[in-house]
């Protein structure tokens, strides 16, 4: 029987069993899984073919998808790492007030002189001191009380130039003999006066606290 074999197998023969062997090994390689991304070629598989939720975050090269590769509405906040985004990868204007939420951004994350007092809505500042405000500069004024004057001594400490009034005071160097009468606004907002009534060994002194505002009401 091997004779008989010897006999039939020719050379074309033997060429073609190779080839045979080598197609279904081929077709049996591929079919264990062992292609890697090295052996596709670039865009040579469309969208359409990768089932849904088959690839991982981690699967994708760096840079590999652009803004425009993304559908609108696609990704919500949950699914953005926290700290993954920079300010300058925010376009301008995408943000709305209402998309921000309460309490996520503190001062340092503010860029200076990227918001006016326009824009701060005031019943929203509670707890804030003057003290606490950058921009606010104080005033202060010191005048000797005059025993004599039936109307009192009254001084004034005027706000710089491009600031209005925002709160103030009055006190008298000796609480014992002296009293402060009056301690308000001047009618213009432009400082604060007060009046003082003692002997003339005693001195009142007024200070103003001053801040730049687009207009002053009340």
């Amino acid at each position: 029987m091997w004779q008989r074999v010897r006999r039939s197998l020719t050379f074309s023969n033997a060429v073609a069993l190779v080839a045979l062997f080598f197609a279904l090994g081929g077709t049996v390689y591929a079919a264990a899984g062992k292609i890697n991304g090295t052996q596709i070629k670039p865009n040579s598989i469309p969208g359409n073919r990768i089932k849904p939720k088959s690839l991982t975050a981690s699967q994708l090269k760096a840079n590999a998808i652009s803004a425009a590769q993304i559908k609108a509405g696609s990704i919500s906040a949950v699914k953005i790492q926290k700290g993954s985004l920079t300010g300058a990868q925010i376009k301008a204007g995408s943000l709305t007030g209402t998309q921000v939420q309460s309490g996520s951004l503190t001062g340092t994350q503010i860029k200076a002189g990227s918001i006016t007092g326009t824009q701060v809505n005031g019943s929203t500042l509670t707890g804030v001191s003057a003290a606490a405000i950058g921009s606010v500069q104080y005033a202060t004024s010191t005048a000797s009380i005059n025993e004599a004057s039936p109307s009192g001594t009254s001084t004034t400490a005027n706000c710089p130039s491009g600031t209005k009034v925002i709160g103030g005071g009055a006190s008298v160097s000796n609480n014992e003999t002296a009293f402060v009468n009056e301690s308000s606004p001047t009618s213009g907002r432009n400082g604060w006066v007060g009046v003082g009534f003692g002997p003339s060994s005693t001195s009142i002194t007024v200070t103003a606290i001053c801040t730049p505002v687009t207009t002053a009401t009340g």
